[in-house]
């Protein structure tokens, strides 16, 4: 379920100098500062998170994890800070803490009282609490100490990492999912039905892509309109014989029909019919000299008698 916004307290924001985007690299040569450097990473191999901890110049610690190959960066590099802070929230109370990152969008969203991210909102309640914690933007790949080795140590959590499964799956991942397992229905009931079987025959795969038919190419390639052999079937027609004695299709009108003829296309040989019909809707010819044919047929005396279609005007 998405999260929606919170508001906190005025006396409850974090603190002017908690979050900043200015660069915090003056910080790492001070020998009372415990700095601490994390970033995210997303390769072929997968997607890893990391922090190292510096302090006195000695690498004391350093955390690594390989998150699902779905997650992203920037839920790498979230998850990753939130590791940082729950480290540094259990060091000392005299030890002051900077945190080094070098993503913007994720300390925007850390700093954002009303962010839905759920791990934003979990960095946010412990920088509350532990306002000794600071966060600072570093430049990436600038030649910093500890910011280019926290990105080798992502990289390397890509694939030797320890399984991370707490970080949720992204949104567009979940619903690239649920779209797929909508098309693989859609598209095994499409092929087992029974029902607009002509349609099928032209368009055996399914697609959220438009086909742009206009009305009159419906009528056409379904078969489905003021034709004598289609109205029979609801006992609307005593017959599905056109008056010039042919069976009354779409196709019969469109390529052979006597009363038809200024509106004739070439008709295809009956073992190309399909493939005809399959290339038509890509060329647009039939469909579209039919919107003529249809026009033409309320003005047609072998259709009076029959229930009236109103075709738009050509």
């Amino acid at each position: 379920m998405k999260a929606t916004g919170w508001s906190t307290h005025p006396s409850e924001h974090l603190k002017p100098n908690q979050i900043s985007f200015e660069d915090g690299e003056a910080y790492i040569v001070r020998k009372d500062i415990i700095n601490i450097f994390t970033d995210g990473s997303k390769t072929e191999h997968g997607v890893g998170a990391t922090f190292c901890v510096l302090t006195n110049d000695i690498w004391a610690y350093q955390w690594s994890a390989k998150l699902n190959d779905n997650n992203n960066v920037f839920q790498a590099e979230l998850t990753a800070l939130h590791e940082a802070v729950i480290y540094a929230s259990h060091m000392p109370n005299h030890n002051t803490s900077k945190i080094h990152l070098d993503n913007k969008a994720s300390i925007m969203a850390s700093s954002n009282s009303k962010s839905t991210n759920e791990t934003a909102r979990k960095i946010i309640k412990i920088l509350l609490s532990n306002p000794r914690i600071k966060v600072f933007c570093v430049k990436a790949h600038a030649g910093n100490i500890g910011s280019e080795r926290a990105d080798q140590l992502a990289k390397d959590a890509t694939q030797h990492g320890q399984p991370y499964s707490h970080t949720k799956l992204p949104k567009p991942h979940i619903k690239g999912l649920l779209r797929k397992r909508m098309l693989e229905e859609w598209q095994t009931s499409w092929k087992n039905g029974d029902t607009g079987r002509k349609i099928y025959n032209i368009m055996p795969s399914v697609s959220l892509r438009p086909t742009n038919w206009i009305r009159e190419d419906v009528i056409f390639f379904s078969q489905h309109g003021p034709f004598p052999s289609y109205l029979k079937r609801f006992h609307l027609s005593d017959s599905d014989y056109c008056s010039c004695g042919g069976i009354a299709t779409a196709l019969h009108y469109a390529t052979e029909c006597i009363y038809t003829v200024s509106w004739h296309m070439r008709k295809p040989a009956p073992n190309f019919e399909q493939e005809w019909l399959k290339r038509s809707p890509v060329t647009s010819s039939p469909g579209r000299k039919f919107v003529g044919l249809s026009n033409s047929f309320a003005k047609t005396e072998i259709f009076f008698g029959l229930p009236a279609f109103n075709f738009p005007a050509s």
